[in-house]
């Protein structure tokens, strides 16, 4: 177990890119939802409006699904954050031929300081937007306990004996800065861990130059990521990991691109009749 190398890096697959692009975006489309005020009434958030605490659990399953459970403790003063947080969850992936896959991602529930709270799950292209508490419902001003529960399907790319995936830890989150954040991943029992290389971006600059602001440890089929520094607004926090392949059941990726590029079995064919006429053509011409 341990640390990736810098080649391993270099292979990273696009999602850490399409991570990045998916963020703005994202908040964009939250600033003219009913959550939060328009752009032209925005102030400075409130020193109170952070995420103040964050756990994280994603569990890999042998079939290909991945659960997931984020639990936050959110500040709510009423000028970030009003009727309750809004989340992007980036749901595409490279897949074969570089076509791009989603995972069809699922908000299955969600709890806000012990009880189900309203959500609304938007999908959009390439990402789904998660809306969370009543329009017509305006937050107390505190703090407020969520848990988010979902699933997923597989989004790893598969190498010689091996599976690896990119884990976006607090993309989804709204940007406020966050105090403290710690994320487990488990993999199905007996399947080890074998590399992994947690990254993290926006904290406080001297505790960067002490060093990388993260701390992981990898036991078995569990590994632990927690950020050793309060992250602020433009933050990342990630994780490539690394497991064997034997024993997964998962199906091909052809499978999901034959349903989500339907038009491609037709693009082939017609491609192979129009290669069967020009066959006919040419042995026409050549018998004359």
């Amino acid at each position: 177990m341990g640390e990736l190398s810098l080649p391993s890096l270099k292979r990273t697959p696009a999602i850490l890119l399409l991570s990045a692009l998916v963020l703005p975006l994202g908040a964009s489309v939250a600033r003219v939802q009913d959550h939060n005020p328009p752009e032209t009434a925005r102030v400075a958030p409130d020193p109170a409006e952070r995420i103040h605490s964050l756990e994280l659990d994603y569990e890999i399953h042998r079939d290909g699904l991945v659960t997931f459970e984020q639990r936050f403790r959110l500040g709510v003063a009423g000028v970030a954050i009003r009727r309750g947080p809004v989340l992007n969850y980036l749901m595409v992936f490279q897949g074969p031929g570089g076509l791009i896959l989603e995972t069809e991602l699922e908000i299955l529930e969600v709890i806000r300081d012990g009880v189900p709270e309203t959500f609304r799950a938007d999908r959009n292209s390439g990402f789904v937007t998660l809306f969370i508490g009543a329009p017509d419902r305006d937050l107390e001003h505190r703090n407020h306990d969520y848990v988010i529960k979902g699933r997923m399907r597989e989004d790893w790319r598969r190498g010689e004996g091996e599976f690896s995936t990119v884990i976006d830890l607090v993309g989804s989150l709204p940007t406020l800065p966050i105090d403290a954040a710690v994320a487990t991943v488990r993999l199905p029992e007996g399947v080890p861990v074998l590399r992994y290389t947690p990254s993290v971006i926006g904290v406080d600059p001297d505790a960067e130059r002490q060093g990388p602001a993260w701390r992981a440890e990898a036991a078995g089929s569990r590994i632990l990521v927690e950020a050793t520094a309060p992250m602020g607004e433009n933050r990342s926090l990630f994780l490539h990991l690394s497991w064997p392949s034997a024993t997964f059941a998962t199906k091909s990726h052809w499978i999901l691109v034959l349903k989500q590029h339907p038009r491609l079995p037709l693009a082939a064919f017609s491609g192979l009749v129009l290669c069967w006429a020009l066959l006919l053509l040419v042995r026409r011409m050549v018998r004359r």
